[in-house]
């Protein structure tokens, strides 16, 4: 059975009125937790996906989405490019959840790390469904981030928004992989340890600022 298509009309069911506020931009939509049913338009928008699904997520804890991405990563059809934050990976529900992904298979690109500054936390939450859709907000792929804490979720089908982001995304994972290689694709080597004197790795100096003419 094919995917339902994602249809932008119909988003006004997601919010909590049933309605937008007029004036409203075309190309941009934001919805709200735990007001809004931010859970059900995650579902729809990634189920819909024909071609391809690039995420950088911080909190990756939804088994409903997961399972959505599972079957997308067995799709040759569709290229799935996930990023995620190393600090969340270490947690024992991610942990499962990694365990099942088919990092291997034709099309699908997986990487864990940090941010490019310091080791820091890759704390986006930014998903490109069909190089259409960009999802961006503070909100986690978690039931509590979708359904209890407050948090806000904007979605655009403006390509313009959608091309900046991938870009964005993709020095992300470009990082994140050269971080795998470098650890001999040992993941125990990327994930936050337990104790309090986690060493982080250092980054390289900055090159020396050019003299003035």
């Amino acid at each position: 059975m094919a995917d339902a298509p994602f249809a932008w009309e119909d988003l006004a069911k997601y919010k909590a009125e049933g309605r937008f506020l007029d004036g409203y931009p075309d190309d941009q939509r934001t919805f709200f937790a735990p007001r809004d049913d931010i859970h059900g338009l995650l579902v729809a928008l990634l189920g819909s996906a024909q071609h391809s699904i690039v995420v950088n997520m911080f909190g990756y804890d939804d088994d409903q989405l997961n399972q959505i991405i599972q079957g997308k990563l067995g799709d040759e059809k569709v290229y799935v490019q996930m990023s995620l934050d190393r600090s969340q990976a270490s947690g024992a529900h991610e942990k499962q959840i990694l365990a099942k992904w088919a990092n291997d298979a034709f099309g699908n690109s997986i990487a864990i790390g940090t941010s490019s500054v310091h080791n820091a936390i890759s704390h986006l939450k930014i998903v490109i469904v069909d190089g259409v859709y960009t999802v961006k907000g503070s909100t986690n792929w978690s039931l509590s981030g979708e359904q209890h804490q407050d948090n806000e979720l904007t979605l655009s089908r403006n390509a313009v928004v959608a091309a900046e982001t991938r870009a964005i995304l993709d020095l992300n994972h470009d990082f994140m992989l050269k971080q795998m290689v470098g650890t001999k694709l040992d993941m125990t080597k990327l994930l936050v340890t337990t104790t309090a004197t986690t060493t982080r790795q250092a980054m390289p100096p900055l090159p020396a600022t050019p003299a003035a003419p």
